[in-house]
C-alpha cells in the first residue's frame, strides 16, 4: 500500500511518528509539508493538522484517492484520528475498517480564473472600508441584497466554519445545498439563505472587495460566480465518528446543559 503524508510544519515531528507507523504497512511515496505537497501518487493521502491542513492536502487530491485527517489542530472537523489515538488508526487500518465519505466541491469564477472550493468563498470588505452593497442571483431568479460586510458561500462541508461564526446554519455533510450568509448585516432581518447545490450564485459588490477561497485572498474584485462543481473529495472517517458527536463536543451546539 502507498501513503502521501502531508502536515503542518510546526507538527514535521509528530507526522514522522505517523511515517514509521505508516511504513510497516507499504511505502511512504511523499512526505512533505502542507504548502509543498501535490496530487500523490499513493493509496491514501494522511494530514496531520487542522482543518486547513486538511483542506489544502484535499484540494491536491481532489477525487484520486482518500485523504483522513489526524488532528493536531484546534477543532478539526475533517479528522477522524487524534495523535493521541493513533493506535485506532492503525487498528482500523490494519482491518480496512473505514467508512468513506463524498464531499463535494463548488467552482468559484473569480476574473479569469477557476477556483476550486471545499469550504467557502467569502466576499470581504477592508478592515478599514466601509460596508457593501452585495446583490445576490441565485438560478436566474429575483436578486436579494444585502448591506453588510461581507458575504459567505459555502459547502455542507464548511458550515461549520466561518458560515457558523457568522450565525449561519450547522447543515449535516451530504445535504445538496449551499449556504449564503452575510457577515454582519445592517439590517437585522437580513439572514443567511441555503439553497440547492444544483443553484448557480452570482454575487456582485458596488466597488472591488476582497476575495477569499477556503481561506486564501484572490485578489480585489467586484463580482464571482458560484457554481457546484463535480469534483469531490473522498474523506476517510473511524467507523466510530458521529457527524452531531463531534459538533457538540468540539464547539457545543446541541449539548445537554445539565
Amino acid at each position: 500500500m502507498k501513503f502521501a503524508i502531508c502536515f503542518r510544519k510546526s507538527r514535521e515531528e509528530s507526522a514522522r511518528k505517523v511515517r514509521r507507523m505508516l511504513e510497516e504497512f507499504g511505502e511512504v511515496t511523499q512526505f512533505v509539508d502542507v504548502w509543498g505537497f501535490q496530487k500523490p501518487e499513493a493509496d491514501l493521502s494522511v494530514a496531520i493538522g487542522g482543518d486547513g491542513t486538511v483542506i489544502k492536502c484535499a484540494k491536491a487530491v481532489q477525487d484520486s484517492s482518500p485523504i483522513v485527517g489526524i488532528k493536531a489542530g484546534r477543532l478539526g472537523f475533517l479528522s477522524s484520528y487524534t495523535l493521541d489515538n493513533l493506535e485506532e488508526f492503525v487498528e482500523d487500518l490494519r482491518t480496512g475498517n473505514f467508512r468513506e465519505e463524498e464531499r463535494a466541491m463548488i467552482e468559484a469564477f473569480v476574473g479569469k480564473e477557476i477556483h476550486l472550493v471545499l469550504n467557502d468563498v467569502v466576499i470581504q470588505k477592508d478592515v478599514d472600508g466601509r460596508m457593501l452593497e452585495i446583490e445576490v442571483v441565485v438560478g436566474g431568479e429575483s436578486p436579494m441584497w444585502f448591506f453588510a460586510d461581507g458575504l459567505i458561500v459555502s459547502t455542507p462541508t464548511g458550515s461549520t466554519a466561518y458560515n457558523l461564526s457568522a450565525g449561519g446554519p450547522v447543515v449535516y455533510p451530504f445535504s445538496d445545498t449551499t449556504q449564503i450568509t452575510p457577515i454582519l448585516p445592517h439590517f437585522l432581518f437580513n439572514r443567511g439563505v441555503v439553497v440547492p447545490s444544483s443553484k448557480e450564485i452570482f454575487v456582485s459588490v458596488d466597488f472591488p472587495s476582497n476575495i477569499l477561497i477556503d481561506g486564501r485572498n484572490v485578489g480585489k474584485h467586484k463580482e464571482v460566480r458560484v457554481r457546484k462543481s463535480n469534483r469531490f473529495v473522498k474523506i476517510i472517517r473511524s467507523p466510530r465518528s458521529d457527524f452531531f458527536k463531534i459538533v457538540k463536543e468540539r464547539i457545543g451546539f446541541g449539548r445537554r446543559l445539565i
